[in-house]
């Protein structure tokens, strides 16, 4: 049990909720959580632990009703992820020549690139989440792509025994952007098999 870490956390969110409006560190949408990192002390990193003694903190506009990622995983097998940008890609707005492929998959449907459709699909059998490509028609593209449960349970295990969720409100004031973090939610993980 991390009660004495999730307490200074606590108090570590309660004196920057009484700071007010604090302006961001980065701009764009990550701002709001980098901003909070380092109100904390805390560095950048990519490691995939916990970001506050064993706690992973997320940061959410207080309106927003997207989904939180909790973390990112690449499918099993070589050079997938290039594979589904070259196959299933559209092009950059910047870099026209370039397809990029940025899109959060559920269970539900989600039009990607307005031509294909991906979901996931849990097949308890073979202990695996599969993305399944479907065409505008709904014929089945293929299903070959997929995370092992052995795999997610460990990146679950180790990155989400404990999460923080911390609310903010933002506001721009002379084009700069402000953040209030107002609420923090503590959670912890019962068990892999209450994920899915």
């Amino acid at each position: 049990m991390k009660v004495q870490e999730l307490e200074q956390l606590k108090q570590e969110f309660t004196k920057i909720k009484n700071m007010g409006y604090v302006k961001s560190t980065r701009k764009g949408v990550t701002g709001v959580g980098k901003t909070f990192e380092d109100l904390i002390g805390k560095s950048e990193d990519t490691k995939s632990i916990p970001d506050y003694h064993g706690i992973e903190i997320k940061t959410k506009i207080g309106y927003s009703k997207s989904y939180t990622t909790l973390f990112n995983l690449t499918p099993e097998g070589e050079l997938e992820t290039q594979r589904l940008c070259k196959d299933y890609g559209y092009p950059d707005k910047i870099f026209k020549d370039k397809k990029v492929l940025n899109v959060s998959i559920t269970k539900k449907p989600t039009l990607v690139a307005n031509k294909y459709f991906f979901n996931l699909k849990v097949d308890y059998d073979k202990q695996k989440l599969i993305l399944t490509i479907k065409n505008r028609y709904s014929h089945l593209l293929e299903d070959r792509v997929y995370w092992n449960f052995k795999t997610l349970k460990e990146k679950v295990n180790t990155k989400l025994q404990y999460v923080a969720l911390i609310n903010a409100w933002p506001t721009t004031r002379n084009n700069i952007t402000y953040y209030k973090y107002y609420k923090i939610i503590f959670y912890k993980l019962k068990s892999f098999d209450k994920i899915y």
